[in-house]
């Protein structure tokens, strides 16, 4: 029998955690001496103010139960706030109260307010235990809707309040005694607590933290923890980021850290006989460990924020590594917020649409149609807002407040891009279908006609004949072309055949067409470059791009890479020294396009209903893997003469070539070639 778990108003714990955690940066800048907004001498380690509205939780909450049981049954409620009732049958009672209900059919309401955080409840029993089967209370605008739980909160003792982390004291792999004081290095990037130990009494000890040896050393820059005051020789700092960590003057004490992770299995796997992508597997997965927290960061050092951008990401690459649906829904729900809508997500234009098509990602691998069926009102606000925004086409207009990133890339502006119309047109299409997961009919119809009237637009509009490809601006009439739109065509498969030979030839292969530099938009890239079926572009990224990361001695994967860069230039990032962050989740994609195109596991229905697996050896001469799935793993493995496949559930093709073979529960199949 499952377990009772703590339930709350939908939202509100990712909401409250959200507040929190969008409200720990802190800014140690120290800008460079030729950058006109330098502020250097500006206070250390102060707070940093949010780029957009932080939306907190509902401090109130009524949910319901209606249920007939045929045998007598004890009900011990409990809630987090003094300001709760349990209501059976229209008689009231206080929390750590034990009711017996009779046989029959009995309505329960859990009811309570908490003003500091928000309301959550635990009920022990059988038929009324409190879990997702628990609905928001007929009068709240979201009636009808499940009960906010985590797997994480099932035990009594739980406190919702801190999000539930698990510690491992780890210690420094070296220490060096340098510019008089002694630097330590973890050997690797870590997040968490500094712990320091036998110190003097009342030591006053200033911390300087750094991703690199040189940003840990370079003091009028590095990030900093200050007034680090020793209590009987201890102090534990708030959790932070770093590899080395540098302290001047006091030398007598024994340093640590209490490394702070979400335990998180690795249940994808990739190996093949190239080392070096086999090292860089493994990087990837450690930096998603590193940033799969309260939702997936984008980093763990400077802004230690979500993005929707770099979330739509990392939800996929959780999909061939963890699997992991918890963690999706918390950084979709603290994405979301609450009403009203005044601005897009993250203020980005094109997150917006990006966390509309994250939503239908998370249904095709996860098959969570209950998931699907409580956010699709909070969907509909947004498809409201972002219908608003329109221009009289009903094509993307940029508003004066609106922040058009696509990538980091120079881009023609002037007018509606491209690029994010055709994003538009992506999240259009999410919107269709998760309206017919729905039931919602009408939504259904508009939102796939839109899609096809945008995707005809589009391809009146931007394509260039004498490009032979889409132009960022049909406006302008600078005809400038960028890979971002066209590598967007291709992957969505927004034009035709004849386009698409084109646009390889004119801009994929095209050296004087600006080359991608950021690890977010290789993602979408290579993904282009798979489906064409250019495997060998791939493997030559993995290695050159990615491997030249790894060359230079990073242990997580950077936020962009620019391989013509010399030594500390490659940390320079927004004007800082070291503004760049050197573990930021959106480099983590070879785990995604190993699993897809390399193992060659795909679904094909929601949740893996159904699902190809398609291996492919590109540059390797034997692969090894496992892709996860709701429950279990897919095993592909093959080499030049043989392929394997072992999968827990019906419903699969392996595909090889022409031919297609039937993959069945629980037997092994093999596959001479």
């Amino acid at each position: 029998m499952e377990k009772s778990k703590w339930i709350w108003y939908p939202g509100a714990f990712e909401l409250y955690h959200s507040m929190l955690l969008h409200n720990r940066r802190t800014s140690s800048r120290r800008y460079n001496e030729n950058n006109p907004s330098n502020r250097k001498g500006q206070a250390r380690s102060v707070y940093y103010y949010p780029m957009w509205r932080i939306d907190g939780p509902k401090r109130n909450a009524i949910l319901m139960k209606k249920a007939t049981i045929d045998k007598e049954e004890t009900v011990e409620f409990f809630a987090n706030t003094p300001y709760a009732t349990i209501v059976v049958d229209n008689v009231s009672y206080n929390p750590n109260t034990k009711i017996t209900l009779a046989p029959g059919t009995h309505t329960v309401y859990l009811q309570g307010f908490k003003a500091e955080s928000f309301p959550a409840f635990y009920c022990k029993g059988d038929t009324f235990k409190t879990d997702r089967s628990w609905k928001v209370a007929a009068s709240d605008e979201k009636a009808g809707q499940s009960a906010g739980e985590s797997e994480l909160y099932t035990d009594i003792n739980d406190i919702v309040e801190v999000f539930k982390f698990s510690y491992k004291r780890i210690f420094p792999v070296s220490k060096e005694e340098v510019n008089g004081g002694i630097l330590y290095d973890f050997g690797k990037e870590v997040f968490g607590k500094v712990i320091i130990e036998n110190a003097k009494k009342d030591a006053d000890l200033t911390i300087y933290l750094g991703e690199s040896r040189e940003e840990a050393l370079d003091t009028d820059y590095s990030e900093i923890i200050l007034n680090a005051k020793t209590e009987n020789g201890k102090y534990t700092s708030s959790s932070v980021a770093l590899r080395y960590l540098f302290i001047k003057d006091e030398k007598d004490f024994d340093l640590s850290l209490n490394f702070e992770y979400l335990p998180l299995e690795n249940r994808g796997a990739f190996k093949c006989d190239n080392e070096l992508v086999n090292k860089l597997w493994e990087t990837c997965a450690y930096t998603m460990l590193l940033n799969s927290r309260e939702a997936f960061f984008d980093g763990i050092k400077r802004d230690r924020w979500v993005w929707s951008g770099d979330a739509y990401q990392t939800n996929i690459v959780n999909y061939y590594l963890y699997n992991d649906k918890d963690i999706v829904k918390r950084t979709i729900r603290m994405l979301r917020g609450t009403d009203p809508i005044k601005k897009h997500i993250n203020t980005i234009c094109d997150y917006t649409f990006l966390f509309i098509a994250s939503i239908l990602d998370y249904y095709q691998y996860t098959g969570d149609k209950d998931f699907i069926e409580d956010i699709y009102p909070e969907m509909l606000a947004i498809w409201e807002f972002v219908e608003g925004r329109l221009d009289d086409d009903g094509m993307y207009k940029r508003y004066p407040d609106d922040w058009v990133f696509i990538d980091w890339s120079t881009f023609d502006q002037n007018g509606p891009m491209c690029a994010e119309n055709m994003l538009l047109c992506r999240a259009y299409e999410a919107m269709s279908k998760c309206a017919e997961i729905a039931g919602d009919k009408e939504m259904c119809a508009r939102a796939k006609k839109q899609s096809e009237y945008i995707k005809e637009q589009v391809n009146l509009r931007y394509w260039s004949d004498e490009k032979g490809a889409f132009i960022d601006d049909y406006k302008s009439g600078r005809n400038n072309v960028t890979r971002h739109a066209n590598i967007f065509a291709i992957l969505f498969d927004y034009t035709s055949n004849e386009r698409k030979e084109s646009i390889i030839k004119n801009v994929i292969y095209n050296d004087e067409v600006t080359q991608i530099t950021t690890p977010y938009f290789k993602f979408y890239e290579l993904d282009a470059m798979c489906k064409i079926g250019d495997y060998e572009y791939m493997t030559k990224m993995l290695n050159s791009y990615w491997g030249a990361m790894l060359e230079l001695g990073a242990t997580t994967i950077w936020e962009e890479f620019d391989p013509t860069k010399k030594g500390i230039e490659h940390y320079e990032m927004y004007g800082g020294k070291y503004e760049k962050s050197l573990c930021h989740a959106w480099g983590a994609s070879p785990i995604y396009l190993l699993g897809k195109y390399c193992l060659g596991v795909e679904p094909t229905g929601a949740g893996y209903s159904t699902y190809t697996v398609k291996p492919n050896l590109m540059c390797f001469n034997e692969i090894e893997g496992k892709v996860p799935l709701n429950n279990g793993e897919i095993y592909v493995k093959a080499n030049k003469k043989e392929i394997e496949v072992l999968s827990p559930i019906d419903g699969g093709l392996l595909i090889i070539g022409e031919n297609k073979y039937e993959i069945k529960k629980n037997e092994p199949l093999k596959i001479s070639i």
